[in-house]
């Protein structure tokens, strides 16, 4: 009779021993995928998080320097136009001060005998009309004019003879020049 007799079960056992092992390995390298790729995802939600945080910190803060940088432009805006104002205020100061110093100046420029009717002051510009005794005096006065270091650009319009005022015969002119109200405004 023959027997049907394996002289080699230990193959079978170690064939089911590998599978067994291989069966095992696979889930456990199936777990470990899984728990490292779960790890992964979670550093990485983890990392956007926190880069998300920074990001609105970073956007914030550049919303208020941006508030700061347009409060700084507002002030800026304020202080050219108080500069501007300032300087106006000066602008008509000076104006006020050369009318002041141009009055003082006439009695100095104008001799005896030579009568002024007429003031005209624009800006700089200066124009006087009247009338004198004799021309003698009126080119006195002229003289006196070009020599101030306060006047320039002096110029004779008209001098007229023999027009009869307050019963007396004499003669007009009509000067003009510039007004500096200090000598070293000349040269400006």
């Amino acid at each position: 009779m023959l027997h049907n007799v394996n002289l080699l079960p230990w193959r079978d056992e170690q064939r089911l021993r590998h599978k067994k092992r291989f069966v095992l390995m696979l889930l456990g390298a199936v777990m470990v995928a899984v728990l490292a790729q779960w790890g992964m995802g979670s550093y990485l939600k983890t990392q956007a998080q926190a880069q998300q945080a920074r990001l609105n910190y970073l956007t914030s803060y550049i919303a208020q320097l941006d508030k700061r940088i347009n409060a700084l432009k507002e002030v800026e805006q304020e202080h050219k136009a108080l500069l501007t104002r300032l300087e106006v205020v000066e602008q008509l100061q000076t104006l006020r001060n050369k009318t002041t110093d141009f009055m003082n100046a006439i009695p100095t420029l104008i001799p005896e005998g030579v009568y002024v009717d007429k003031i005209k002051m624009n800006g700089q510009q200066i124009q006087i009309s009247g009338i004198s005794d004799t021309t003698s005096r009126l080119a006195t006065m002229l003289d006196n004019l070009e020599k101030s270091a306060l006047l320039s650009n002096v110029e004779m319009h008209s001098i007229v003879h023999g027009k009869a005022r307050f019963g007396k015969k004499f003669q007009t002119f009509n000067v003009s020049f510039s007004f500096n109200s200090s000598p070293s405004d000349k040269g400006a």
